[in-house]
């Protein structure tokens, strides 16, 4: 025997509430899954979108949440249909919108995940406040919001080169973006300002100043090589050439150290990251190697 809800009128209130809030939902409940589909594609564009320009992302959601709250609402009020679907009531638009939910956290999870980047360390590449879309899969380090799902081994390739965001060696609850010098089993040196690799200088050369908000003058900045690889890096002149570890970190003895720099074997399993605005970057050379489970994942775009 079918239940009473199977035939029961949708609740003009709840359509309203549901197409405010959930959209897709709002259309599903008044039996108009078509209209869900356009409205979950409306507001898939608008995310996209939102990533470039928030507050007009922004804007446009509430627009959408607004015509769908009202279209909802009449379609209820007008609603003639004898027998409603399954997934227009009851448990079944509750197991609908669970779906959903749990497609767009595993997306999160384990494929990309927006980041912003509060801090200047890697200027001039990602300016503070710079939102990052990451590519989680392949690195091992699955989690979001605060809460860690799984963990396996990395089997996505690091280079080179490549800037991450990473979980702090000193408190894995801290996320940051560095860029990846040295491998396992690489050679790294970092003497007067000049960064070695497996004794192959990363060559660099001086470019126009970088203009920042909080200075009057720019700063000196540089195109370094790395490999195949070419990005941008501040070198202040007037900075001291290297300021050594206040505390010991895991591994050190891999590393020797003199005013001028360190020069470190990377252990296996292990990292060596630098920011690139190198005179204002807390990175390996304070907090040492980056352990490959503290990798969350490449940086795929970066954003404003």
């Amino acid at each position: 025997m079918e239940s009473t809800e199977t035939y029961r009128k949708p609740s003009r209130k709840i359509a309203a509430a549901l197409g405010f809030f959930i959209p897709p939902a709002g259309m599903l409940y008044v039996a108009r899954p078509g209209r869900a589909a356009v409205y979950l594609t409306l507001l898939l564009v608008i995310a996209a979108a939102s990533l470039f320009v928030a507050r007009a992302g922004a804007a446009a959601a509430a627009l959408v949440a607004i015509v769908c709250a009202v279209q909802s609402y009449r379609l209820a009020r007008d609603f003639r249909e004898v027998k409603r679907p399954w997934y227009s009531h009851g448990p079944g638009l509750l197991v609908v919108i669970a779906a959903f939910a749990g497609l767009v956290l595993a997306a999160r999870v384990f494929v990309v995940e927006p980041f912003r980047v509060q801090a200047a360390s890697m200027q001039p590449s990602i300016e503070p406040g710079g939102r990052l879309i990451v590519k989680k899969w392949g690195y091992g380090n699955y989690g979001a919001f605060g809460v860690q799902f799984a963990r396996a081994g990395i089997s996505s390739e690091v280079s080179r080169g490549d800037v991450v965001v990473l979980e702090s060696p000193e408190d894995r609850s801290v996320t940051f973006a560095q860029r990846i010098v040295a491998l396992p089993g690489d050679r790294i040196a970092y003497f007067s300002k000049r960064l070695w690799v497996n004794d192959q200088e990363a060559t660099r050369k001086r470019v126009s100043d970088y203009a920042q908000n909080n200075r009057a003058v720019g700063s000196p900045q540089y195109l370094e090589r790395l490999g195949e690889g070419e990005y941008a890096v501040l070198i202040e002149a007037e900075a001291l050439a290297f300021v050594p570890p206040v505390k010991p970190f895991p591994l050190m003895d891999h590393c020797t150290f003199t005013k001028e720099g360190m020069s470190c074997r990377v252990p296996e399993g292990r990292y060596f990251v630098l920011g690139d605005n190198r005179d204002h970057s807390d990175d390996s050379r304070v907090w040492g190697f980056v352990p490959a489970a503290n990798i969350v994942g490449k940086v795929l775009l970066i954003l404003p």
